[in-house]
């Protein structure tokens, strides 16, 4: 019996539809039998997991079809490798496959070498295309176009008129970026969890990106993203670390505009995770946050680990973090009166037996409201000193920081001519070397100083 296969991956205006695809292959038939249909709607071609489809093939081996006809081939696969493998398919099942258009018939040895020669070309010219999408794409990308999508949080999408056309930008959105610039404070300054953030911002009513409720890894997918940072020689060089590529000169790095990082990553890994290979362009826009901030907040997440949940308590946000002084024992929350009071309890009496304390070591919640208070008091100590550091010259420590990286890259320079020099250059070089080198110390001296009272505090508050 013949069958008919038709599919229309998406309806646009000058797509063909199924109907027009059936009434073009019922032109082939030749008995006055009624055919077979088989047409798949909104699937692609580069599968062959479609539903109708996968209903062909179950009739071609149950030897119910003995010939397919099509509209084209793409309409089959897009995929030479599963298209050569239905062909044999088809071939050990005795059934002829024809195509309208491409005007092939597989029950003549010409007909398959043909079919074979086209897919091949179709195969071709659907890679080409994809080669060119992608070109486009990182093209845009390194004229400081916006890539699309939904326009990040704390910006909205706008347009600049320019000599070669139209170029699509971000620009700031005055309330999402006040709530953006609060998010960093909290992850950098505060030194609040992704989870203490969400929540603060849902009890506070205010939207996510999506119009959803906060959770911690929407958290960290803003705080990762490099498009509201004021772009200078540390960020040029937190990213050239991760391992990635830059479009962009490393002097441009001291205008301050934001930047956009894209490159292609497997379905499975969370968008900023592993940027190795990425490319990092700068973006026309102005950034928000100042890097200090930013990267204050990169360190501490690349610092995160992921917590099993089933060790996480609903009674308080101290589980796991308290031990009994005696022992070095958990100490856990226990509820009583239907929840009405909180105690803590020493693990290492109540499970081991190996403590001599009082079973009930106190209300959960003046325990809460003690390590709270110290918290802030040392947060509050904490900025009160590095306030201190802030008013060094930023800009005098960036030109220092970014002519060390000018220095690096000369030095790398001449290393590889070394390899290749003769006698009287490599005294040359070695000399250029010694040079090089010793402005780097003096600069890195500099920093030093500069950066001396931060680890000062830090030593201090350990």
């Amino acid at each position: 019996m013949d069958a008919i296969y038709a599919r229309q991956s998406v309806e646009k205006k000058d797509s063909i539809s199924i109907e027009t695809q059936i009434e073009f292959c019922r032109r082939e038939l030749t008995s006055g039998q009624e055919p077979l249909i088989y047409a798949d709607k909104g699937y692609s071609g580069s599968t062959t997991e479609r539903p109708e489809f996968q209903r062909l093939l179950g009739d071609v081996r149950n030897g119910k079809v003995g010939r397919i006809i099509t509209y084209r081939l793409d309409r089959i696969s897009r995929s030479v490798l599963d298209f050569a493998n239905l062909c044999d398919m088809f071939s050990r099942c005795g059934v002829s496959f024809n195509s309208t258009q491409e005007r092939f018939d597989t029950s003549t040895p010409m007909g398959k070498a043909m079919l074979n020669i086209a897919m091949v070309f179709a195969q071709l010219e659907r890679e080409t295309i994809q080669g060119r999408i992608k070109d486009n794409y990182y093209s845009r990308g390194e004229k400081g176009m916006y890539l699309g999508g939904p326009a990040p949080f704390g910006f909205t999408k706008t347009e600049m008129k320019t000599e070669s056309g139209r170029l699509k930008m971000l620009a700031e959105e005055p309330k999402a970026a006040a709530t953006l610039t609060r998010v960093y404070e909290m992850y950098a300054g505060d030194l609040l969890s992704l989870g203490a953030i969400a929540r603060q911002l849902n009890e506070e009513g205010v939207a996510s990106p999506n119009g959803g409720r906060w959770d911690s890894c929407k958290i960290s997918r803003v705080l990762r993203n490099p498009v509201s940072v004021m772009a200078d020689a540390a960020v040029y060089r937190y990213y050239r670390e991760r391992g990635c590529k830059f479009t962009n000169e490393l002097s441009d790095f001291a205008l301050g505009k934001g930047c956009y990082l894209y490159g292609k990553r497997e379905g499975h890994e969370r968008k900023y995770t592993d940027v190795t290979g990425h490319t990092l362009s700068l973006a026309p826009h102005d950034g928000i946050i100042p890097s200090e901030i930013f990267l204050a907040c990169q360190r501490r997440l690349d610092g995160n680990k992921q917590i099993d949940n089933r060790r996480k308590s609903e009674l308080t946000w101290l589980t796991g973090l308290i031990k009994c002084e005696k022992c070095g024992y958990s100490v856990v929350p226990k509820s009583s009166n239907n929840g009405k009071y909180t105690y803590l309890y020493c693990t290492g009496k109540t499970n081991v037996g190996c403590c001599d304390v009082k079973t009930n070591l106190g209300r959960l919640s003046a325990v809460e409201a003690a390590v709270e208070r110290r918290i802030f008091a040392w947060a509050e100590r904490y900025s009160e000193l590095k306030a201190v550091t802030e008013r060094k010259n930023n800009k005098e420590r960036e030109k220092q920081l970014c002519r060390i990286e000018e220095i690096d890259g000369a030095i790398r320079r001449l290393l590889d001519l070394a390899v290749q020099a003769n006698e009287v250059s490599s005294k040359y070089l070695n000399e250029k070397l010694s040079e090089l080198e010793s402005e780097r110390q003096s600069l890195k001296d500099a920093l030093d100083a500069v950066n001396g009272s931060v680890e000062y505090i830090n030593n201090y508050l350990k």
